[in-house]
């Protein structure tokens, strides 16, 4: 008896992994109509939540990270965790094997990786990031082909022979947002779905300086979920008499895309590409103690373009950010050319070369 064709992606943990994975499964479900998607993931991922509330078909494992853990979290996962998860996908996939298997990074992907090469199937990394996360550097030589979200993530490469560079797949409605440079000044700034704690204490006091200069601008600012956030951060624009919307999180980033002049943002990879696609320019304050400090080096792709400016977080102080925003925010002939350097930047097409790329184990792309 035959079986429909399939693919399962494994990995997640963050929004930064399971929103790619996500944009992937509609792209290969839009050309391969009759193809199935499953998924992987981990128990405590984001994935467990966001794919069920999606009607995903999802495989959910036991499984911690180990990067960063101590030594008695390590043995557990290798010795334990790891080959308990191998054996719990493999028995699944005995009444029918998927065609591919796409790792897009995060702990799980590696037991679902280690499966898919014991059960000689085909296996196809995907790294986001500017810098290879450590999952992917250790699969790499293992793996058929590796898809790059950055160019420069082939220099973290031991060789290239098996990675395509085709870009991070963004969202139809923010890629088709066009930047222009409005007539009032006005500041976005985004934390992530989880807010940025340094960014809503700083940014506001570096606002309230601007204003006491004089200076006129609107604030929109994204601060995360967390109780009194919005309220503790409105009152700082408010006292200052600083025109300011504050909420924990938009369901439409193309309108506030639209807004803006400038953003300050961390750098995840989906932020930065979006930044990229959308012509935004932005202050980038990479998350510190990032794994293998990878948001330095997705900021550091559009800083190099010219489309960004890069901040550190230990050492940038209230009036530190108050002088660069004064030298960005107002200057519209700077933001203009940092804008058309971001769309430079941008790697387009990145939904058709990552489908050329699932073509040569799914079979042609049906347009």
């Amino acid at each position: 008896m035959s079986h429909p064709q399939t693919i399962c992606i494994a990995g997640g943990g963050t929004g930064g992994h399971v929103m790619p994975a996500l944009a992937l499964a509609d792209a290969v479900r839009l050309h391969w109509q009759d193809t199935t998607v499953n998924f992987i993931g981990a128990e405590r991922g984001l994935e467990a939540r966001l794919l069920p509330e999606r009607g995903e078909s999802v495989l959910l494992l036991t499984m911690h990270a180990i990067q960063g853990a101590g030594l008695l979290q390590r043995l557990r996962v290798l010795l334990w965790e790891l080959p308990s998860s191998v054996l719990k996908i493999m028995r699944v996939w005995r009444k029918a094997k998927p065609q591919v298997l796409v790792g897009v990074g995060g702990y799980a992907s590696v037991a679902g990786v280690v499966a898919a090469l014991l059960s000689r199937i085909p296996v196809v990394l995907y790294e986001q990031n500017a810098i290879p996360g450590l999952v992917n550097r250790l699969l790499y030589r293992f793996c058929d082909v590796m898809m790059l979200g950055f160019e420069s993530a082939e220099l973290h490469l031991a060789h290239t022979r098996k990675s395509v560079v085709t870009g991070n797949v963004i969202r139809s409605d923010i890629s088709e947002t066009v930047y222009q440079v409005p007539a009032t000044p006005s500041l976005l700034i985004v934390g992530g779905s989880q807010g940025a704690m340094f960014l809503n204490e700083t940014v506001p006091l570096a606002c309230s300086r601007l204003a006491e200069q004089g200076l006129e601008f609107t604030v929109t600012h994204l601060v995360g979920a967390g109780d009194g956030r919005i309220e503790s951060v409105s009152a700082i624009y408010e006292a200052a008499g600083i025109k300011a919307q504050v909420q924990a999180f938009s369901d439409d980033m193309p309108s506030l895309f639209t807004k803006a002049s400038l953003m300050i943002a961390r750098a995840g990879a989906m932020t930065v590409c979006e930044a990229a696609a959308v012509g935004m320019p932005a202050l980038f304050v990479p998350l510190p103690w990032a794994a293998d400090n990878h948001q330095y080096y997705n900021a550091k792709v559009l800083e190099d373009a010219g489309a960004a400016m890069i901040l550190d977080q230990d050492v940038c102080s209230v009036d530190e950010l108050t002088t660069t925003l004064s030298q960005t925010l107002f200057e519209r002939g700077l933001l203009q050319r940092m804008s058309e350097r971001a769309k430079q930047a941008f790697i387009g097409q990145a939904s058709e070369l990552q489908l050329k790329v699932l073509s040569r184990f799914l079979g042609e792309v049906r347009s």
